[in-house]
């Protein structure tokens, strides 16, 4: 039987906040909640305190500023797998499908379904009626957090489905993305 692969230490840095050889923190979160770590009272009922998540995977989530108004709040999302594995998503049938819809489904199709590593998500801009722009920012979006692989491209292009939410109409900022993205 083969070793289990390990994460790449861009992958860990990303999803730890450290390198791999820096001694890790002296609690983990295993939830999105605000960046100084206070939940409101209201939402405490909705965030878990136990349970099981799927092994293979890594989860992240930081403040990158895609929207200027927002100062503290998680707005970027990356859900990894360790290995490459299948992936099945459901796409709206709406007439005006956003960038990353496209995108999307292009990547899942010509990947046939398989072969994909991970899941990056941005709130704040839905990169939606952006015309040809906002299609290369969502191909961007994909190909930047593939760089976190240490893994060569299986010439495939890119295998992260990308997910965007927030204002309609506007090209996403993302720069802002790459400084949380680049290994």
């Amino acid at each position: 039987m083969a070793p289990k692969p390990t994460p790449s230490s861009a992958l860990t840095k990303l999803i730890l906040g450290r390198s791999p050889s820096q001694s890790p923190a002296t609690s983990v979160r295993h939830y999105s909640a605000p960046i100084d770590g206070t939940i409101p009272a209201a939402k405490q009922k909705y965030v878990p305190t136990g349970g099981r998540y799927p092994k293979g995977f890594l989860v992240s989530g930081t403040h990158v500023g895609v929207k200027p108004t927002n100062k503290s709040t998680p707005d970027l999302a990356f859900i990894a797998s360790e290995t490459p594995c299948a992936a099945a998503a459901v796409f709206t049938k709406n007439k005006f499908q956003a960038a990353p819809v496209t995108v999307s489904r292009e990547m899942l199709k010509r990947r046939n379904n398989a072969g994909v590593r991970a899941v990056i998500i941005n709130s704040g801009c839905a990169n939606a009626v952006t015309g040809k722009g906002g299609m290369e920012d969502a191909e961007k979006m994909g190909l930047e957090a593939d760089r976190c692989f240490e893994e060569p491209s299986d010439g495939k292009g890119s295998s992260t489905i990308v997910m965007s939410t927030g204002v309609i109409g506007q090209r996403l900022v993302f720069y802002s993305m790459l400084t949380c993205l680049v290994p």
